[in-house]
């Protein structure tokens, strides 16, 4: 009984072990806290991040950091090339199996490779990201939100369309009017790629119905973009009330700076043109290289008008020299997409070897696991059968003696009844001789009425079809559908070939055979040979083998 408890319990220790997980990694607190500030205090955040010492990290924080540095870089210009040892978070992750980190790992992914213009590496992550974001309907809002701003680069109008109708579907299940606005002001913009001006503004309109007041800076750019739209159908007065509504709202620099070059454009088309120029001017070097070249522009434009040539002239070598500016700089990102989207490919096969390595080593796991649960069921069996065999001993030794006594009666009836059985046999096998002889004889009687009936004048046979369709059903009524297993083994033969093979079967003779066909005996032998090469028949002749066939 000790020896059964013992392995009983080795069993369910061994059971336990097999199906137990292993652990999450526990983080640093302090990373943790980092990833929780990030979100307020950004810039703080990102220098404390970079001023960590990684050779102090474990394997989990130190991935945990990596990941950091992904989050990081969105809201900083951190380090590119920290940004390669996100597969190290990504192998961590998917070893841990915590969906939530990996799906946001992946959308982080997607937002840098999509402001690089790696619209490839981009749709990747966000596939990715969508395959673990589950039940998070938060995130699916952002993820298809930001496959939208792809299709948008890529004029793929009906794609962004589609993505953004869901983003709204999901905000509408949701119940959040902030994210609702959001979707309705991004279809918006797709309406004003399309320069349909009437629909965008008034899915500007909705959305802002519907966003709620202390969303100043939501509501500073729906009203901006309204102002646009106003601006776009030729209503500069409407124009400008919304501008104006969009600058109390949001009272930032850079928001400013661009509200000052759209209202400068409204001027324009109001003919204030004193008021357009003052407008484009105020804090230009602040602008991107693109606005700035179209600004200088403008105002060459202005100073056209003005007849100042000489300052046309200037302000439009100003817009060139934006504009060379901007295409090497777009030169240098080509360049650097093209290096990207080789180092995404190493980077994805670099993942899948470390997904096909965690998988092999869990097999191996399970596998040990498995083996070692059978060798513990297999020695409690062994235990088992040791102590029935041990009882079945005594009973074996008393009943030998009994088993062969019954063993040479056995013996003897086993004798008496093989013998029964010979004899049994080959009465059979001699009546189902005589079938066959009875089979024949029926089969000829049949059969040569109808060929003597079919002789002319001269002796000559001519079977007609229906008298071969006879033949046929006579020889396959007598010998177990013979014509159907024959073309189901030979599918080359002919109808004539079937025929001849039915006489065959019925063992004519060569003379009855050359009246059936007209030819002489050697034309019957050398018949014969051809169809049995067809039919590729070795070591026996024909006649034997359709006879057994």
């Amino acid at each position: 009984m000790r020896l059964e408890t013992g392995f009983i319990v080795a069993m369910l220790i061994m059971s336990s072990f097999s199906c137990s997980r292993k652990q999450h990694s526990i983080y640093s607190r302090s990373l943790l806290m980092l990833e929780d500030s990030l979100d307020v205090i950004p810039e703080k955040s990102v220098r404390q991040i970079l001023e960590i010492d990684t050779s102090s990290l474990r394997g989990a924080d130190k991935a945990f950091y990596y990941f950091l540095l992904v989050k990081a870089q969105l809201t900083s210009d951190a380090p590119e090339l920290l940004l390669d040892k996100s597969d190290v978070a990504l192998s961590h992750f998917t070893k841990q199996k915590d969906s939530a980190r990996l799906c946001q790992l992946h959308f982080f992914l997607g937002k840098i490779y999509s402001g690089r213009y790696a619209f490839l590496r981009a749709n990747a992550s966000y596939s990715q990201a969508e395959r673990f974001a589950e039940k998070d309907s938060g995130m699916m809002f952002a993820i298809k939100v930001e496959e939208a701003y792809i299709y948008r680069f890529k004029m793929m109008h009906d794609m962004e369309e589609k993505c953004l109708e869901h983003a709204l579907d999901i905000a509408s299940e949701m119940k959040d009017s902030t994210l609702m606005a959001e979707a309705l002001h991004e279809l918006a913009e797709l309406r004003i790629s399309e320069k349909n001006y009437t629909e965008a503004g008034q899915r500007l309109c909705k959305a802002l119905s519907i966003l709620p007041q202390k969303e100043f800076s939501a509501r500073a750019e729906y009203n901006k973009d309204l102002s646009r739209v106003c601006l776009a159908m030729n209503r500069p007065d409407s124009a400008l009330f919304y501008i104006d509504i969009a600058l109390q709202n949001d009272h930032s620099d850079e928001f400013e700076l661009t509200c000052n070059v759209l209202k400068g454009n409204i001027c324009l088309k109001m003919h204030r043109l004193k008021d357009a120029e003052r407008l484009f001017l105020k804090n230009i070097e602040k602008l991107p290289l693109k606005e700035k070249q179209d600004v200088y522009y403008k105002i060459a434009q202005l100073k056209k008008e003005e007849k100042d040539f000489q300052a046309a002239s200037e302000y439009a070598e100003r817009s060139i020299r934006c504009r060379d500016s901007l295409e090497a700089n777009n030169k240098a990102g080509y360049i650097s997409n093209l290096n990207a989207f080789q180092e995404h490919e190493r980077q994805q096969r670099r993942i899948a070897n470390m997904n096909t390595k965690i998988s092999e080593q869990e097999i191996s796991y399970y596998r040990l696991a498995i083996l070692l649960s059978l060798m513990l069921c297999l020695g409690i069996s062994i235990v088992l059968r040791i102590k029935q065999a041990k009882k079945k001993v005594e009973v074996s030794l008393k009943e030998k003696e009994q088993d062969m006594v019954r063993l040479q009666n056995n013996q003897w009836e086993t004798e008496v009844k093989y013998l029964q059985e010979k004899h049994n046999r080959e009465a059979i096998q001699i009546e189902s001789l005589n079938q066959n002889v009875e089979y024949y004889k029926r089969l000829n009687a049949l059969t040569v009425p109808i060929l003597m009936k079919s002789q002319n004048s001269q002796g000559a046979m001519h079977l007609k079809k229906e008298e071969w369709d006879i033949i046929i059903q006579n020889t396959d009524a007598c010998f177990n559908d013979f014509t159907f297993r024959l073309k189901e083994a030979y599918p080359q033969l002919t109808l004539e070939e079937v025929r001849f093979a039915c006489l065959l079967k019925m063992e004519f003779s060569l003379s009855l055979l050359s009246e059936i066909y007209h030819i002489a005996k050697g034309s019957i032998s050398r018949k014969k040979m051809r169809l049995k090469e067809k039919m590729q028949i070795e070591n026996m002749t024909l006649d034997d083998f359709i006879k057994q066939f």
